[in-house]
């Protein structure tokens, strides 16, 4: 009897074990696709996956193993689709990790072009993993190039602390500083930068133009002048030997700014760069009369004449000056003439825009791409403008008149705008909760359109006082009571310090600033 026990047992394990390893490998297609991959039979592999999904089109695991098998093979296109399929189905897991999928999806997009859908996914990755390297990074200079500085700075500011050995990344960060006229920071960043690439032209002369800025022009000279002597640039050492010039003038060392602006008139001519040449003209004629060398001016601006007539007034200009320097005219008469003295600030003021240097650096898109709907859209907590910036721009666009507007809507009123603003923002309203004071605003429960995420809304229209920490705080504990993935706050009133330093640890919580609001009603009251 024990024989025929041991027999037996002895065949329903050799059953088993044949079972397990060869029948289910033979008849288990996921298993197969992995045999397929370790051969490289990409292609047998591709069959396999695909059976599954004509058995289940939502297993996400097939549409991620299929895009990678796709990627390995340059079919973007292809790998793209079960990208987005995952996405859309919105189930992850050990193997399947969202922020590794959006990212894939990112770069794809950015392949092709396609920046506002490149810019979306990225800004999608930083609302669940705010310090994501990549995300940063591609959010930061996607902002940048198009002129969105103020998200820029705030994506850069996070960045250039993480990788600090990227000049890339430091000369970007020093770049948006600059143009939010945080020119300090400017300096700091452009200084990392030339701890890494020392002989950069442009790094050299972002950090001289900053120092101009500051009206450091000793230091503005420095650095302009090394780029003078190392680069192999033309344009580059015709831009810096302009900024010395134009920073001689402001220093008050009006002769030596004559001296350098004659040796760049020489450079430009020897290398046929015909435009420059009448900026150069029109720059002597500036510098020769802070020289007080007023023949000089004159003959430089008759030479300007005569190879651009209509350059920068340049005709008016001569004439105020062959006024001036008519002997015949010793006492003023009856009429008040303008003087040609009183064009120097406005020439050494607008020697450069505001923009120059951002236009030369070499990150300014040459596509015009429209962001803003994401920009205003994107759930990052955002830093704050100083209060005098905040108000140049209330004044500028109407800030307080479209809030004061949606503040004074009748409780009916409020509740419809207000659905309104979140589908703006890119939100469908499942239901209208009950608020514990009708008055004081309305609360959603939504979904993202773009993502199907849970999202808690709560709009609210205080005036005459500031969001603290403490509705915040409740807001976050509503979020997760009401198990909602993340939480939009939208305010009619800015935040208190107390509120802004909570915000940053209320990883569910975004904000939307009063600013943005009104950027959102716009078309809507």
């Amino acid at each position: 009897m024990l024989i025929i026990v041991l027999t037996t047992s002895v065949i329903v394990l050799g059953i088993l074990i044949y079972y397990i390893f060869f029948l289910v490998p033979r008849f288990n297609p996921s298993l197969r696709a992995e045999n397929f991959i370790e051969q490289n039979l990409l292609q047998e592999a591709i069959l396999e996956y695909k059976k599954i999904l004509d058995k289940n089109p939502y297993d996400f695991l097939a549409h991620y193993k299929l895009s990678e098998i796709y990627l390995k093979q340059d079919q973007i296109d292809l790998a793209s689709q079960h990208l987005e399929k995952i996405v859309e189905i919105n189930k992850y897991n050990y193997e399947v990790d969202k922020n590794e999928v959006l990212k894939r999806l990112g770069r794809i997009y950015l392949i092709w072009n396609e920046t506002e859908r490149a810019f979306q996914t990225f800004i999608d990755i930083l609302e669940t993993n705010p310090s994501d390297p990549e995300a940063l990074y591609h959010v930061a200079f996607v902002s940048l190039s198009h002129g969105y500085f103020d998200l820029s700075y705030r994506n850069f500011d996070k960045l250039a602390s993480i990788k600090k050995e990227s000049f890339e990344i430091q000369f970007g960060a020093g770049i948006c500083a600059y143009q939010n006229q945080k020119t300090g920071e400017a300096v700091t960043y452009f200084k990392n930068a030339l701890t890494l690439e020392p002989q950069s032209d442009i790094a050299n002369l972002a950090m001289a133009f900053a120092q101009f800025r500051r009206r450091d022009f000793k230091t503005a000279i420095n650095y302009a002048q090394i780029v003078n002597q190392n680069s192999s640039d033309p344009n580059a050492v015709f831009i810096a030997k302009r900024l010395q010039g134009i920073s001689s003038v402001q220093a008050k060392k009006s002769d030596e700014a004559v001296r350098i602006f004659e040796d760049l008139l020489n450079y430009v001519k020897k290398n046929d760069m015909n435009e420059e040449m009448a900026m150069i003209l029109y720059d002597l004629g500036f510098a020769s009369l802070r020289s007080e060398k007023t023949d000089l001016a004159y003959e430089y601006w008759n030479q300007l004449f005569k190879i651009d007539r209509g350059y920068n007034d340049v005709q008016k200009l001569i004439m105020i000056l062959r006024r001036e320097m008519d002997d015949t005219i010793t006492t003023p008469g009856p009429e008040t003439y303008e003087s040609v003295f009183d064009y120097i600030d406005k020439w050494s003021k607008n020697a450069f825009p505001d923009d120059f240097l951002f236009n030369i650096c070499g990150l300014k898109s040459d596509k015009a791409v429209d962001l803003n709907k994401i920009v205003v859209t994107a759930r990052i907590p955002a830093a704050r403008e100083s209060a005098s910036d905040e108000r140049v721009k209330r004044g500028a666009v109407g800030i307080d008149e479209a809030i004061d507007a949606f503040c004074d809507l009748d409780v009916e009123n409020f509740r419809i705008i207000s659905n309104r603003v979140a589908a703006k923002l890119g939100y469908k309203v499942d239901d209208i909760l009950p608020s514990y004071r009708e008055a004081d605003g309305v609360d959603f429960m939504a979904h993202s359109t773009q993502n199907k995420t849970r999202t808690l809304i709560w709009v609210r229209r205080w005036k005459g006082t500031k969001v603290g920490e403490i509705p915040l705080r409740n807001f976050a504990q509503a979020i997760n009571d009401s198990k909602a993935r993340q939480g939009i706050f939208i305010s009619a009133s800015d935040l208190t310090q107390a509120g802004e330093d909570a915000l940053k640890r209320l990883s569910k919580v975004s904000m939307v600033y009063p600013e943005q609001l009104a950027v959102v009603l716009s078309g809507i009251l």
